[in-house]
């Protein structure tokens, strides 16, 4: 017991962690993110110094603190406590690798400016009033506060830290809704001076502030500074165009930023009229919506409204349109909160809560006046608040490509600082003019860094959209279409995924005398007195809107297969009649619901039959959990074994209870005093179809060897036989089922079950034989009580677990997110394809989350398929990749080109000449924009989905190898080109004459622009690649039209130009044929030398011979790929074994495991499937 209590202590200091400080720094956990605040204080010193920077270096160290304003806070201000701060640096920190920086302003808000803004008057505010993230409630003569993420922050002067400021039900119980009374003016005013408007305001920004805003990001501020250098070498007709391509850039830009601000701020800023019960002059008073603050009774109208803040149901029903926040239309029905003194939880109390966005269809009160409801929230703290702040700062794309292409452009900057001295040094050592010098080293830059790469990055993305919106798939941030081409991990949910959404009633299993009765299909056949059947009839959440019974689809077939109807009633007490249909003389009247939980996996009524004068509970949920409410004695003892008759077959099973109670008043009962002693009564069965799309589907996946994943709130069994339909399980392979056994008095212990293997043939086979034949032949399932368990008693067992996980049954919302974060941990691409209602977390959480919805798209995911089924997955999965492989096509091209271009360059310096305004021109815009621009038209290969997916690192091995090959064929070839032309009788060098500046016409620029440019053609032909990701260059008929023409006019110009071509380029060529067609025959060589070392030797032999060869897993980021090498040489015992096996809890989870006994008297429950 000594050694429990230092645990307990260790883990009581180690545990408060959500909002720490250390030395002027805090910590603040939101969601994933972390917030690292760091105060400051204006520094005279410091601030004179930096505007000195200002002035010597002509304004560009403020255009940099434009791009780095935590840099210009740390040359400005001091470090300070946060009781002195002005300023707060906040460094938002995403899953501990990426930053991003926000400097924002401390503002002090007092009594008298926050009545100013209010146009009421006779006012004595006394204090402003508010609640934090802590769970308390402060008052407060002023405050002082930051905005940040349209979060706002309040300094708390008791535990000397920032927290961030809520609404109203943190650590507040729900009883104590019911006692709120609402504000008077006073106490309204004293939280509207903090909280502000009820607005979710989108900034709308001017035309002169987006076209500044535009104009100073580094892109643009590049293009200025090569077009002052291209303005200076007298490169006027490359300079126009360039300017004219900018400003339509800079002016698409503005434009569709304007349009997105337009839309976003028109589908989420609106402002109505509510009536608020004023505490003071009791009664209810119209004001704007805008004016709601938190603690506000609002009247919610008969004929229903849009609800324009979140808030908590007093009293009375409400049937609500959510389909804005979860994209189900389905209307859901709402009911009062109860007087419980236990905590409101906006998750596991969401069927009390009417949130911000969200249509209230119809309204039912149960006494006179309004339904009334307690506003908890308002503005951005809303439901609708955080999602559209979740579109306004999405978290960073997390993706190698895209650190890599920095890096690159890094690579780059080193080479044009090395082309910067070179020609500094040489020009300075043939004594050229000074001006001359700078300018042409300047213009090196412009070459090797090129501005239109960022650009040129999206269009494979932009093609790719495009295709997928052709499918019906719809996608709202292109960013994350080249993470869905690395995807090696899909998790699916079950029902409505895998399977059809809607449920068909199979049967119903009645209990009589403790005894399962035999199977009844048709469940209307009961007799009315049936209380399987009475339950089956009033044990749901349907509701009659505009006359149309409306609900849950699964209530509305279990209803349905009654053959009763169901009514309004006169009578507000009553919720609903139900009577059957051929008029069985009984009615039956539904007082009270206690809507469905998924954390309790249950829902009751309460019912008065009009032949009974006691009360009905009829009790609706999982088997599991209604055989605990059972009195035991009621539960036959055969009913596990009828469960799992039917579970194995794939059935989705429910369970009913049933007991009588004497009349009572039902406001204030509690959940737990009417969902106890139960009778059991029977088994609901469904059945729940497998979508045709599903196994073909599967298949595809498993063969292309990625890891399939089922994620579902259904039971085990159920969830493995589905699984098993649809090819998640193939036959042939070991099933092993896992759970968590012991009690607290003993060690907890991992155990392993090992289910019947089908058409298994030798029984003494272990899991590791298996293993080693084919490790995709072994599959873990659970459930998620074994989940949680597992987390707290065994964590370091959870990378093996998962890598051999298949089936995740019963697992609620929170799980589901933890098992993508954890997949993701171990080195998985993961996408998840859900439902998009109860999946938002996982959608959120993986790396692509697919939503399947009839809206266009859904805030939870990037991707939404209006088709309901799962081929949507390898379309995203092969558009996907098809983008990923032109975006490494265009890169690769992209640096060819520059490198091309400053190699070309680097020569013609050599002898002081150079490409002319118009070649440059011709070669950036009808060479390498033009193949740049329909590079990404070409198609996903539609055939199969290939067992490796793309390379996604720029920096690797291979990549580099690549483009260093290719750069040291350019160099080679340009080289022997211009040697080549040397070699001619007739040939003149070129001598630079001061006087003519900018004329560059000679045999050396002919012999290095002409070759040039068929180097650009062959590597746009070498860099589209084709199978097994992408369809073959020939389909692209705009890529291959534009090459043909290029070739034509290439060789044309090559060959035989007009006088009026060789007067536009300033151009002179050989008088000679033979140097013309040598220069074609260089070219041709160049080309199939191009290609054989792209083809031959770098995917042929490296990528696909040499590479597995010497991968090494133990250096692998991919730890999954580690911890299969490791299972499949039996460095697991499980694996080892050929029946069933238990692991004990090891000491160094003995910590949480005498946490969880001693201070929670948790007691392991045997949960073996």
């Amino acid at each position: 017991m000594v050694q429990a209590a230092n645990f307990l202590k260790d883990a009581e200091t180690n545990g408060k962690v959500h909002n720490k400080q250390r030395n002027y720094v805090q910590y603040i956990k939101d969601g994933e993110n972390e917030l690292e605040l760091h105060g400051f204080q204006a520094n005279t010193f410091k601030t004179a110094m930096t505007w000195l920077g200002y002035f010597l270096t002509f304004g560009l160290l403020r255009l940099f603190y434009h791009w780095y304003p935590h840099l210009m806070l740390y040359s400005t201000h001091s470090n300070c406590s946060f009781s002195e701060a002005e300023k707060i640096l906040i460094i938002d920190i995403y899953k501990k690798k990426h930053k991003t920086y926000y400097v924002e302003q401390v503002e002090t808000i007092s009594l008298g400016s926050g009545v100013k803004n209010k146009s009421e008057s006779n006012v004595d505010v006394k204090k402003i009033h508010y609640n934090l993230d802590n769970g308390s409630m402060r008052e407060s003569n002023e405050v002082r506060t930051f905005f940040c993420k349209r979060m706002r922050f309040v300094w708390d002067a008791d535990t000397k830290c920032f927290v961030r400021l809520v609404g109203l039900t943190h650590s507040m119980a729900k009883s104590e809704l019911h006692r709120l009374r609402g504000h008077n003016s006073d106490t309204r005013i004293s939280r509207y001076i903090i909280y502000g408007n009820n607005e979710i305001d989108i900034p709308l920004e001017s035309i002169f502030k987006l076209f500044i805003l535009e104009a100073l990001t580094p892109f643009y501020i590049f293009q200025i500074f090569s077009l002052i250098v291209w303005f200076a070498e007298l490169y006027y007709y490359y300079t126009i165009a360039i300017i004219v391509m900018s400003v339509y850039g800079i002016s698409s830009s503005i434009i569709q930023t304007r349009k997105n601000q337009k839309n976003l701020r028109g589908t989420v800023h609106t402002v109505d009229e509510v009536m608020i019960w004023c505490e003071g002059v009791n009664r209810y008073e119209t004001i704007k919506s805008s004016l709601l603050v938190p603690g506000d009774i609002i009247a919610i109208p008969n004929n229903g409204c849009s609800m324009q803040c979140d808030a908590v149901l007093l009293n009375g029903t409400c049937i609500v349109n959510e389909s804005m926040l979860t994209g189900e239309s389905v209307p859901v029905l709402k009911t009062a909160v109860e007087h419980l003194e236990t905590f409101y939880n906006d998750r596991e109390d969401s069927t009390h809560t009417l949130y911000c966005g969200t249509s209230v269809l119809q309204t039912r009160c149960h006494e006179e006046g309004f339904v009334k409801a307690v506003v908890i929230n308002t503005g951005f703290l809303t439901s609708k608040g955080e999602l559209v702040r979740s579109i306004m700062y999405p978290p960073p794309a997390d993706f190698k490509f895209d650190r890599d292409s920095y890096k690159f452009i890094g690579i780059l900057a080193i080479i044009a600082l090395l082309g910067f001295v070179y020609t500094v040094v040489s020009k300075a050592s043939r004594q050229l003019a000074a001006w001359d010098i700078i300018i042409k080293a300047l213009d090196i830059i412009t070459i090797v860094i090129p501005p239109a790469l960022p650009a040129a990055m999206t269009i494979g993305k932009l093609f790719a959209q495009n295709r997928l919106k052709k499918k019906n798939i719809y996608c709202i941030n292109s960013r994350v279409i080249n993470v869905s081409g690395s995807i090696n991990c899909i998790c699916f949910d079950k029902t409505g995924t895998l399977t059809e959404d809607g449920l068909d009633m199979w049967g119903v299993v009645p209990i009589r005398d403790v005894k399962v009765q035999d199977v009844v299909k048709e469940p209307h056949l009961l007799d009315t007195e049936s209380n399987l059947l009475r339950a089956m009839s009033s044990c749901h959440s349907l509701a009659v809107v505009d006359g149309e019974l409306t609900g849950d689809p699964l209530d509305f077939k279990m209803f349905e297969a009654t053959q009763w109807e169901m009514s309004e009633s006169e009578d507000k007490q009553v919720e609903a009649l139900v009577a059957p249909k051929s008029g069985g003389g009984v009615t039956i009247s539904v007082l009270h619901r206690f809507q469905f939980s998924s954390t309790l996996q249950r829902m009751s009524v309460v019912v008065q039959a009009s032949d009974s004068h006691l009360l009905d509970v009829y009790c609706k949920g999982s088997p599991e959990a209604i055989m605990a409410l059972s009195q035991r004695d009621s539960i036959p003892s055969d009913i596990l074994d009828s469960l799992s008759e039917y579970t194995i077959q794939g059935y989705r099973v429910l369970a009913i209870g049933t007991k009588k109670m004497p009349k009572t008043d039902l406001t204030n009962i509690s959940r737990d005093e009417v969902e106890s002693d139960l009778i059991f009564g029977g088994l609901l069965i469904f059945e729940n179809k497998l979508k045709p799309q599903s196994a073909d589907v599967v298949k595809v996946l498993r063969n292309a060897e990625m890891k399939v994943v089922m994620i579902t709130g259904d039971n085990v069994e159920t969830a493995v036989s589905v699984a098993k339909e649809c090819g998640l399980i193939e036959s042939g392979s070991r099933l092993v089922n896992i759970f968590v056994g012991g009690n607290k008095l003993d060690y907890p212990k991992l155990e392993f079950k090992f289910a019947e293997k089908t058409n298994r043939i030798n029984p003494n086979e272990t899991a590791l034989d298996i293993m080693q034949e084919d490790g995709n032949r072994i599959h873990f399932a659970m459930t998620g009580t074994t989940w949680a368990l597992i987390k707290q008693y065994f964590p370091d067992q959870i990378p093996k677990i998962i890598t051999l996980g298949t089936v995740f049954a019963r697992m609620s919302s929170e799980q589901k997110q933890q098992l993508i974060l954890e997949l993701q941990s171990i080195g998985y691409y993961v996408a998840m394809c859900g439902d998009g209602t109860n999946d938002c977390g996982a959608l959120k959480a993986a790396h692509v989350g697919i939503s399947l919805s009839e809206a266009e798209s859904s805030v939870a995911s990037p991707f939404t398929s209006k088709e309901p089924n799962i081929s949507c997955v390898t379309e995203v999965i092969k558009e996907g990749r098809a983008a990923l492989v032109t975006s490494f096509g265009v890169f690769k091209f992209m640096i060819c080109y520059s490198l091309t271009e400053f190699v070309s360059v680097i020569i013609l310096y050599g002898i002081d000449s150079n490409l002319t305004s118009l070649q440059f021109l011709f070669i950036d815009i009808c060479l390498a924009l033009n193949f740049a621009s329909i590079f990404g038209i070409t198609e996903a290969y539609d055939k199969i989905l290939f067992k490796k997916a793309p390379a996604t690192t720029l920096l690797g091995l291979i990549p580099l190898i690549s483009l260093t090959l290719h750069i040291i064929l350019v160099v080679a070839f340009q080289a022997v080109s211009y040697y080549v032309i040397q070699t001619y009788d007739w040939f003149e060098p070129f001598q630079y004459d001061p006087v003519k500046g900018n004329y560059f016409a000679s045999y050396e620029n002919y012999a290095i622009f002409t070759l040039s440019m068929f180097q650009y053609i062959a590597t746009a032909v070498v860099f589209s690649k084709g199978k097994p990701y992408r369809k073959s260059i020939h389909t692209n008929k705009y890529l291959v039209g534009s090459i043909a023409i290029m070739i034509a006019i290439c060789s044309y110009m090559t060959v035989h130009p007009a006088n009026w071509i060789l007067d536009v380029l300033e151009m002179i060529i050989p008088p000679f044929h033979d140097a013309r067609l040598m220069i074609l025959v260089i070219a041709l060589i160049n080309f199939f030398a191009a290609f054989i070392v792209e083809e031959l030797l770098v995917d042929c032999l490296m990528d696909r011979k040499l590479k597995p060869k010497f991968f090494n897993i133990e250096k692998s980021k991919k730890k999954y790929l580690k911890i299969q090498y490791d299972l499949s040489n039996g460095e697991w015992p499980l694996l080892q074994q050929n029946e069933d096996f238990s692991l004990p809890c090891t000491q160094n989870t003995m910590k949480s495991r005498l946490n969880g006994i001693y201070n929670e008297g948790f007691e392991i429950v045997d949960e073996k499937l």
